[in-house]
């Protein structure tokens, strides 16, 4: 759509991506303020988008057409094996936005959720006094140290889109002004009712394998409050799927990569090693498994929709997956105290409870559309709120005593 507006009175509104999740969730958003003929979008990438450990989704980013406003590396190589990754890159993030902000001068920051990276950017914006609209706050993770900094990046925030009734009363309770704090519903579900699925054909020629039932769907993220117990589930998780091949006759696996956390590096190794060790035995010959890296958002969807079962602790298969009618073996505290829908199976970091967990998900049967994350209407509701909003009036923000 051609800009009917000069330049000088656009408003120029920065979005943040920093990992292959979050752009698939960003991107309506992205592609609607790119075409909204009163802003001028600034989209800047960063983070595991750039790593090509991480599958480099960045070109997945370029292939969607849409200018790139800069590319900002924050995940530098010594930082990838550190300890302290986490704050390594934090501390690059503050540093590198904030000359970014400064040179593009944006009058709004869009960023989602609650990863370490994106509170070195909220940081950045909050001390440039740039008025920040933030998605999915007022949820709870309780296994990993996101749930702290999604609760931090709300304070600092101005416009609040959040994803369910009972988050925004969360907001609200921080002493976050009712008239700027929007349930929207989760964006994920946007990206599905729009999404031009891949085929089972389309899929198995992609990924090199036949998908044959059952199908898994897993990715394992650390547990960042808990490093130890995510390794322990791991390998509780392998054993699991041992049983689960031997009982079903075979299992066919799709295993995507854990994010940058502190120790995610090494859960990578440990799956890819485990995978060849299942494939050099004729004792798991009935495993077939891929680890990739990033497989893109319509991949990662259309293999989904097809699973058996979404397996792990990603957020997705908390939101999206249900909306997929695709059930869901949750692992660990990682997602504790999200609201979650009745596919999704809980499990310990056990062998028994993840086996257990698979078996009920394997013999779920949906009833409708069980969704607890609003009806695919996100973007339109966002985009609505922010015409009508004055930017220049979000700073600064009062406190609402309850």
């Amino acid at each position: 759509m051609v800009k009917i507006c000069p330049n000088h009175c656009l408003k120029k509104v920065a979005v943040i991506t920093a990992t292959r999740a979050e752009y698939g969730l960003l991107s309506g958003l992205i592609q609607s303020l790119h075409q909204h003929p009163s802003f001028e979008l600034q989209l800047l990438v960063t983070g595991a988008h750039l790593v090509a450990d991480q599958g480099k989704s960045v070109t997945e980013i370029r292939q969607a057409g849409i200018p790139i406003t800069a590319e900002i590396p924050i995940a530098l190589p010594d930082y990838l094996q550190a300890e302290d990754v986490m704050a390594q890159i934090t501390a690059q993030a503050v540093a590198q936005f904030s000359q970014a902000f400064l040179h593009y001068r944006p009058d709004l920051v869009v960023i989602l959720g609650d990863r370490y990276e994106i509170l070195g950017v909220a940081t950045a914006a909050l001390l440039n006094q740039i008025p920040i609209a933030h998605l999915h706050g007022g949820e709870l993770t309780q296994g990993a140290v996101d749930d702290a900094i999604r609760h931090a990046i709300t304070k600092m925030s101005s416009l609040h889109f959040v994803a369910a009734d009972v988050y925004r009363k969360r907001v609200l309770q921080m002493g976050e002004a009712p008239e700027r704090v929007f349930n929207v519903g989760a964006m994920g579900l946007d990206k599905i009712r729009q999404l031009d699925f891949l085929t089972q054909d389309a899929l198995e020629q992609t990924m090199g394998l036949s998908l044959t039932s059952p199908t898994l769907l897993i990715t394992h993220h650390p547990e960042t409050w808990h490093r130890l117990s995510a390794q322990q589930g791991l390998q509780a998780l392998f054993r699991a799927i041992e049983h689960l091949a031997e009982s079903q006759g075979k299992v066919t696996i799709i295993w995507t990569a854990a994010n940058l956390d502190a120790e995610g590096a090494k859960i990578n190794q440990m799956v890819q090693q485990q995978l060849r060790g299942w494939e050099n035995s004729p004792a798991y010959a009935n495993i077939c498994a891929k680890f990739v890296p990033s497989l893109g958002s319509q991949r990662y969807l259309s293999l989904m929709k097809l699973a058996d079962l979404v397996v792990g602790n990603s957020s997705s298969g908390i939101i999206e997956a249900p909306a997929l009618q695709t059930a869901t073996v949750n692992i660990g505290e990682r997602q504790a105290g999200r609201l979650m829908a009745k596919s999704i199976f809980q499990a310990k970091p056990e062998v028994n409870s993840i086996l257990q967990a698979m078996e009920k998900g394997l013999n779920y049967r949906f009833i409708g559309d069980e969704s607890l994350y609003g009806d695919g209407a996100s973007v339109q509701t966002i985009m609505h709120i922010l015409e009508e909003q004055d930017f220049k009036q979000l700073l600064p923000k009062p406190f609402v005593d309850l």
